[in-house]
């Protein structure tokens, strides 16, 4: 017997572990159900209010437009000009024929020019196209295993997903099946083992997903697979056949976790694999220490025996979850039929309700934050003299050469259309970019650490020192954020549009059509320049994985700013240029009496367009780095000020409470009130913490670049 006991261990799932396993699956289970049934009502709420909210939107829209109309028709024509009737401007989506007339009206009246848009067809059918990223290690405590993230996109619907290699099998037989037989598969690289064992070793993962990654591309090239319902699924693009589900579904989720203060990523692709997937995490939480104990201490019995446990658990949970999940989605069906009856009368007093509630929280809320506030300001008065140096002198000598060198080039190229040109003055700024990557490290690495160090001795709140942190790995993430901003990113664009300005000059009788072929054919590629991009931000979440530090929320924050960038720099900068561009060719093919040649008028349209598009530029850096601390400042410390706050807030909390009408209490969310206002208010006292320093950040840069330029 002690032979088969060495060699079959036994299971370390004892009857007392057993029970608390049930219990905590049934408890999981409740918390999950309870707010399955709340947010079943409140989601739908929030639907109806959205759309209350857009219809208020609107009508303030419309003043606003007619109090910039006003005032710009009063400084062009004086004060004394009889304002004349505006045209409302049109909703989204009305007919190409409409906005026209629009457009024709507000320019007659001596407005800017804007160009009637309808909505375009594509430029062609959009491409299918998906990467495999990386690997992670999941529940590495529980049972680990390795997942591959995969990013795709086609059009505008764009898609992250986690597989993992069992999924890429089963897809693998799907496609045989569904595809006709001449067509042959890429082979899927093979199995780690034959006996189940995971390797999961780091030389063997890279080199599973360069192997995953080729079968995926080489898989989304046969035509045949573009549309097939098996492979959108797999990669995340298939369109939900019931949104509202599964934005309740995932409301009630993340509820729940929130609730059990479990912070692990969920992939789930059907509700009883969230759900079943949350549970087991919980009970394993829950008899970790129990099961442990009962391991045996040999390494290889004691794998097994884990495995056994694994099992047990896995059993009670899925004996658990399919019928409790299929009786409450069945029991939600006459709620929302109830919830939307009865909206429709009261969605108004909830709105007012909530506005009145909100301003209470505010004040309130403000108190709290007036220590935190003074605590930031004191460290960016500090930060500004001793972290702007560093940092901007390996910026000062792109600042230099680009006056000095591309400017010039680049501005000649934009007068005559010249291709080469711009290449010499993009390739002179990509080269300096790649020197500042590599000074930029040096200073972090000489400075930077140290200077942190020496900043946090000044932190009198626990709460602040978090933001610290990822100071200390700055060189090792600077990298793949300064690539977001690398110039070949716009060159691309302005690359095409000389093309049309040459098309535009040449042809003033089909310039409507010309314009609406260079706007669609813009943003095709401004969209496949914006995916570019978009990988080096999931690479900054990377580094900061790579690092092997708790610091997650930093990831997060980081993959935030990226998109800050990506969309405040990049595309509204770009859009800029093509869309004005188009607005005063547009303008100017409208004006009856105009001496200027047609060609003389396309380049005055493009030199506008580029004024405005630099303009932009300029106004939106200084909002990215604001945006940017606040951002990050607030992503690290939200959790922690959330706990501090609330508790403080408690009794504010049931006075709330008391205002909220009988008929409605159901369908008002506080607590979802409660973290949203703290997060409002959190960004508003970042923001005016960063606002109160401007004139000393001012003085700091303009003595840390004269200093750089000296240097040079």
């Amino acid at each position: 017997m002690d032979i088969i006991h060495k060699i079959i261990p036994k299971n370390p799932v004892n009857s007392a572990t057993q029970d608390k396993i049930k219990k905590t699956v049934q408890e999981v289970l409740q918390t999950f159900l309870k707010n399955y049934a709340n947010y079943t009502k409140l989601e739908i709420v929030k639907n109806k209010e959205q759309e209350y909210s857009l219809k208020q939107k609107r009508e303030e829209y419309v003043k606003k437009d007619f109090d910039y109309k006003k005032k710009y028709y009063k400084n062009k024509f004086g004060p004394e000009a009889e304002v004349p009737k505006f045209p409302e401007p049109p909703e989204k989506g009305v007919s190409l024929q409409d906005m026209t007339k629009y457009c024709i009206e507000i320019l007659e009246l001596g407005f800017k020019p804007l160009r009637p848009r309808g909505k375009y067809e594509p430029l062609k059918p959009p491409t299918l196209v998906t990467n495999l990223i990386r690997y992670e290690i999941r529940d590495a405590d529980f049972d680990p295993y390795a997942i591959y993230i995969l990013k795709s996109r086609k059009g505008n619907l764009v898609a992250e997903k986690e597989r993992r290699f069992k999924e890429f099998k089963e897809l693998n037989k799907k496609l045989k099946k569904a595809l006709p037989k001449h067509i042959v598969l890429p082979n899927l690289p093979e199995a780690s083992s034959k006996i189940g064992v995971r390797n999961l070793s780091e030389g063997f993962l890279e080199e599973r997903v360069k192997l995953l990654g080729e079968y995926l591309t080489k898989i989304a090239e046969i035509s045949e697979i573009q549309d097939n319902e098996d492979f959108l699924f797999f990669i995340g693009l298939l369109p939900s056949k019931n949104p509202m589900d599964d934005q309740i579904f995932n409301a009630a989720l993340r509820r729940t976790k929130y609730d059990l203060w479990n912070w692990y990523t969920i992939i789930y692709d059907k509700p009883e694999i969230g759900i079943s997937k949350l549970i087991s995490i919980e009970v394993w939480r829950t008899v970790k220490v129990d099961v442990e104990a009962a391991l045996p201490n040999a390494e290889a019995l004691r794998k097994t025996s884990k495995k056994l446990a694994i099992k047990v658990i896995n059993g009670a949970v899925d004996a658990a979850v399919p019928p409790a999940w299929k009786t409450a989605y069945e029991a939600s069906g006459p709620a929302r039929q109830k919830v939307q009856e009865v909206l429709g009368s009261v969605i108004e007093i909830i709105v007012t309700k909530k506005h009145e509630i909100n301003d209470q929280l505010k004040d309130k809320i403000i108190e709290f934050f007036t220590p935190i506030k003074e605590a930031l300001a004191k460290i960016l008065t500090a930060a500004a003299s001793k972290v702007l140096p560093p940092i901007l002198k390996p910026f000062s000598k792109l600042v230099k050469i680009y006056t000095d060198i591309s400017e010039p080039l680049i501005k000649e190229s934009f007068n005559n259309c010249d291709k080469n040109k711009l290449r010499e003055g993009v390739d002179k700024l990509n080269k300096i970019h790649r020197d500042i990557v590599e000074k930029l490290n040096e200073e972090c690495e000489k400075c930077l650490k140290g200077i942190c160090v020496e900043l946090q001795g000044l932190v009198t709140l626990r709460l602040l020192v978090d933001c610290f942190n990822p100071m200390n790995a700055f060189g090792v993430i600077i990298r793949d954020f300064v690539k977001m901003i690398e110039p070949d990113h716009w060159s691309k664009i302005v690359e095409i549009l000389f093309e049309f300005k040459a098309k535009l000059k040449q042809n003033k009788d089909n310039a409507d059509n010309i314009l609406t072929d260079m706007e669609r054919t813009a943003d095709y590629y401004i969209r496949d320049e914006y995916w570019r991009m978009d990988y080096y931000r999931w690479y900054l979440r990377y580094d900061i994985i790579r690092l092997g530090l708790n610091l997650d929320s930093v990831a997060e924050a980081l993959y935030d700013v990226g998109k800050i960038v990506q969309k405040q720099l990049y595309k509204k900068s770009i859009k800029k240029l093509v869309r004005k561009f188009a607005d005063y060719v547009w303008g100017f093919s409208q004006e009856k009496i105009n001496e200027k040649p047609w060609a003389d008028r396309v380049d005055e349209a493009f030199s506008i367009a580029y004024g405005c598009a630099k303009k932009k530029f300029n106004k939106e850096c200084g909002k990215v780095i604001k945006d940017g601390i606040c951002e990050c400042m607030g992503s690290m410390v939200l959790n922690k000020i959330i706990e501090e706050i609330k508790e403080k807030l408690k009794p504010v909390i049931e006075s709330c409470n008391k205002l909220i009408p009988e008929n409605i209490s159901d369908m008002v969310d506080l607590e979802e009130m409660v973290n949203e206002d703290i997060e409002q208010i959190l960004t508003k006292t970042f923001e005016e913490a960063v606002n109160d320093q401007d004139d000393v950040f001012v003085k700091e840069l303009n003595n840390a670049c004269d200093e750089c330029i000296l240097d040079n």
